[in-house]
């Protein structure tokens, strides 16, 4: 896909498609922009992992809410487009189980988005995790663009650089079109994420070099209006952030995504370049609509008609309807889901073998947990199989498992709970929620204390004076916390982040910085995924063939008591008592026993439905 190819056009047979409107007749008009991010398969809101409906119907109930918006833009005589922003085809056991199969025209997705007419979809940096082969397939089955600005495929791939559409505008005193064109792009750093996807295959360029070629080509097309897909948080960062392009790309309107958070709204800080009520980044309009089917998000753009014939946004108006469970879901929907889901109930009821105590991790940012260890273990026999014969195998293994499943912002469902008996497929699925590949990386011991000290920045930095503070920062992701099984050490929150770490051992000797270990984990964090790769080119010496829910199963089989069950790897050393408050799930009072050295205490419940419970954390004897 070359920069200087013309953009794909798609017109619609209805409009007249005269262009500029200097002398159309309309001062102003309006054009609706509907989008969607971040879905994660989430067609029917079905949580797969509980086996149980969700707070929502997800891109069913969303179809109900895509019709009434559609309808009262007829009404009011504007123009609309219905877009999507990136991460809709990877997520969960659903995506999981249908990229295992052939693409075609009855594949769930493929189905519910033809049949709710979406004028054009951006990629995600997870939309490339089942490959590039994969997205192309999906790309040639759909009915509607899918587009990547600054990724560069072979021509033969379906994926375009940019899109010009002609849009009709209903009921208009002066029969016109409008002409709109829209860019996507995707994080920078999808391309050390997936870089084991896109090797040879493909590359992600920087995102504004791109925006700034293709942008001024379609206005010189004639487009009337650019809107960015930005598949971005919105962050003051030089790279991967939506507000640099609001700022920077030229674009008219932008929708950004990918840290699942919402705008306009509460999710993000008011500043002098982000106006949270009225939805704009510095003088940009810009909406964010949640994750997983949560919101839809509804930008109005107001264009004027300047003296050169060409229109100018005049205001605008960004808003976010939710998606809650009193939203009808669309049947249609649901019917082109209801064999496919089915049947993945079906396999995710079986059972894998058993555990004669409960498994939760509903306190996996406090201390380490049962589930930890299972995963851990996992990952290090998949690791030291494939270390057979080879003379890393000699060195010590470690290995680090991240608090996937562990609240934050899906809410206080999103834990994982199995209790004694049965291990079914569907526990399995959400202690493996993405599809990565076990890595072996040969890290030294520098280097492990610097993965630590990363993953223990998601602490506030606490005070011994500070009644009821916050233990963890909510700016950052559960899943950004590892812990490292085959280790012992202490984590001081009181400290600054990146000198937290203390009494680093392995087999209660202390880690000498050149001393060398093997590192079980994953390809996301291998790659550079969370900050906690240092190195260029970090030395990857296994890579399992083996997946990682496979390996998990086969951990269960043989036992849930394996060598690190019943090990702490760490624990909170401070050098008086500090208190502070934690967050989790309700569910979570049924099992505070296991949390009795950090003293837990109930406060309260948040809006979200979060319990409170302040702790309290200690100096470590010994």
């Amino acid at each position: 896909m070359r920069d200087d190819a013309p953009p794909f056009q798609k017109t619609y047979p209805d409009a007249p498609g005269i262009g500029r409107h200097r002398d159309s007749g309309a001062k102003t008009i309006t054009l609706r922009v509907l989008a969607t991010t971040d879905l994660h398969m989430q067609l029917s809101g079905y949580d797969y992992v509980n086996d149980a409906q969700g707070k929502h119907f997800g891109l069913a109930g969303i179809a109900q809410l895509i019709s009434d918006a559609r309808q009262e833009a007829v009404a009011k005589g504007y123009a609309s487009l219905l877009v999507d922003n990136g991460d809709l085809f990877q997520g969960g056991p659903l995506a999981d189980m249908i990229a295992k199969h052939d693409v075609d025209a009855i594949h769930p997705a493929i189905a519910a988005l033809n049949a709710l007419h979406y004028d054009a979809i951006g990629l995600g940096n997870h939309d490339l995790d089942y490959g590039t082969d994969y997205i192309a397939a999906l790309a040639a089955k759909l009915n509607m663009p899918v587009i990547a600005s600054n990724l560069d495929l072979p021509s033969a791939h379906a994926i375009h650089a940019s899109v010009l559409l002609d849009v009709d505008l209903p009921n208009s005193t002066a029969p016109q079109s409008l002409k709109v064109g829209i860019v996507s792009v995707l994080p920078e750093h999808t391309a050390i994420w997936n870089a084991y996807v896109l090797a040879g295959k493909g590359t992600v360029t920087p995102a504004l070099p791109s925006l700034r070629r293709l942008i001024p080509s379609l206005r010189a097309q004639g487009a009337d209006v650019v809107i960015l897909l930005a598949h971005m948080g919105i962050r003051n960062e030089p790279t991967d952030s939506a507000l640099s392009l609001a700022e920077h790309a030229g674009a008219d309107a932008l929708i950004a995504g990918h840290t699942h958070r919402r705008f306009p709204g509460d999710d993000h800080p008011k500043s002098s370049r982000v106006d949270t009520q009225n939805g704009l980044l510095v003088s940009c309009p810009a909406v964010m609509p949640g994750h997983g089917g949560s919101d839809l998000a509804i930008l109005d753009l107001t264009l004027a008609a300047s003296v050169d014939g060409t229109w100018q946004v005049k205001s605008h108006q960004s808003t976010l309807i939710a998606n809650t469970a009193l939203t009808p879901p669309c049947p249609a929907i649901l019917r082109k889901c209801s064999d496919t889901h089915e049947t993945l109930r079906e396999t995710l009821a079986e059972t894998i073998g058993q555990t004669q105590i409960a498994l939760h991790n509903y306190f996996s940012l406090a201390m380490p947990t049962r589930t930890g260890a299972l995963q851990a273990h996992a990952k290090a026999s998949a690791v030291r199989q494939a270390l057979t014969g080879l003379p890393e195998a000699k060195l010590p293994l470690i290995a680090a498992t991240a608090a996937h499943t562990a609240g934050g912002l899906p809410g206080p469902a999103h834990y994982i709970d199995i209790p004694p008996g049965a291990v079914l497929r569907r526990h399995l699925a959400g202690l493996a929620p993405y599809t990565d590949e076990i890595w072996g990386l040969q890290v030294t011991g520098d280097e492990v204390r610097a993965w630590l000290e990363n993953a223990a920045c998601i602490y506030h930095h606490l005070s011994q004076d500070k009644p009821d503070q916050n233990l963890i920062n909510p700016e950052i992701p559960p899943f950004n916390f590892d812990t490292i099984y085959g280790l012992t050490y202490l984590i001081d929150p009181t400290r600054p982040p990146g000198d937290r770490i203390s009494r680093l051992a392995h087999n209660g000797v202390p880690v000498q910085g050149t001393q060398e270990f093997v590192l079980a984990t994953n390809q996301f964090r291998a790659a550079g995924g969370g900050n906690f790769v240092r190195a260029q080119h970090p030395k990857v010496v296994a890579r399992s063939t083996e997946r990682f829910e496979d390996a998990l199963a086969r951990s269960v089989q043989q036992s849930t008591d394996n060598a690190w069950t019943n090990t702490k790897p760490w624990a909170f050393s401070v050098p008086a008592p500090v208190e502070a408050v934690f967050e989790t799930a309700p569910n979570a009072l049924s099992h505070v026993d296991g949390a009795a050295h950090l003293l837990p205490k109930q406060l309260d419940q948040t809006l979200r439905g979060f319990v409170r419970l302040r702790l309290t954390l200690g100096l470590t004897p010994g």
